[in-house]
């Protein structure tokens, strides 16, 4: 494409400057028309002139426009004949030789940015073996591998990346619950997340199995207590010994236990024949 295109010179609209000379002359005459239009005072006597003059000047208006749209349409209508060519001989044609080169220059670069890859790959398992580093994948590095990056680079951040999973490996090493915190680590290689998660999960158990004790320890008492009651409502009284007259006594204690033992003491005293309150 050696010649050079005067693109000036595709399309040249001759008569749009007559058409401006015709809008002139019609301004000039709409203005000389509406000229003492402010003056103009509607009154009962003069209401419908008025309203013929505004029907005057719609109709005026709504000529206008339909000459408008009738302009607008011979002028679009040799533009959209020109639109289609010049798609057809040029625009189309350029489009496609872009497209046909673009797609050669992405085949290469995708095939350089392979080889890129598959160097940084393996110097990651390399540096992986070296590290005895065997859960990490390199997908999980992130790289964003391009032209433009140096190998070296890969290489650094790469190094950077798993030199960080090391250290949190010999953190982990020295807490208590290793091998749980492993475990969470390996999901997302987050080691204060891992280390929290594993903390709390055991806090949490800990304070469910402090409240299974206090609540086996109640219970207990409350077995306790009513074996007491038991013993005292069931050891002969010194009335019932010494003599075959009986006596009334009376004995006030408080009981303290869970509902359904409260209910199952109400039943034996009843069932004893024990009078009480």
């Amino acid at each position: 494409m050696e010649e050079k295109l005067n693109l000036n010179e595709i399309v040249k609209i001759e008569q749009m400057p007559k058409v401006f000379e015709q809008l002139e002359l019609i301004g000039e005459f709409i203005d000389n028309q509406l000229k003492d239009l402010d003056k103009l005072e509607c009154t009962e006597d003069n209401k419908q002139e008025v309203k013929n003059r505004r029907t005057e000047i719609s109709n005026t208006l709504n000529l206008l426009e339909d000459k408008r749209k009738e302009i607008k349409n011979k002028i679009n209508e040799p533009y959209e004949n020109f639109n289609k060519k010049y798609e057809e001989t040029t625009k189309t044609k350029l489009q496609n030789a872009y497209k046909v080169l673009t797609d050669k220059i992405n085949k290469i670069e995708d095939e350089q940015k392979q080889v890129k890859k598959n160097k940084i790959e393996s110097y990651f398992k390399e540096y992986c073996e070296f590290l005895k580093i065997d859960f990490v994948k390199f997908e999980q590095l992130n790289l964003n591998i391009t032209l433009s990056i140096s190998d070296k680079k890969l290489q650094e951040q790469t190094k950077e990346f798993l030199d960080k999973v090391n250290d949190d490996l010999a953190l982990i090493d020295s807490q208590e619950h290793k091998e749980e915190i492993l475990i969470e680590y390996k999901k997302n290689l987050n080691v204060s997340l891992a280390i929290t998660t594993v903390v709390n999960r055991y806090k949490e158990l800990e304070e469910l199995k402090k409240k299974e004790e206090e609540k086996q320890a109640q219970k207990d008492i409350e077995i306790e207590n009513v074996q007491k009651i038991g013993k005292i409502l069931n050891a002969p009284t010194k009335e019932v010994i010494e003599a075959d007259r009986e006596e009334i006594y009376e004995m006030t204690f408080k009981v303290r236990a869970s509902k359904l033992k409260l209910k199952e003491l109400k039943n034996y005293l009843e069932n004893e024949g024990y009078d009480y309150e």
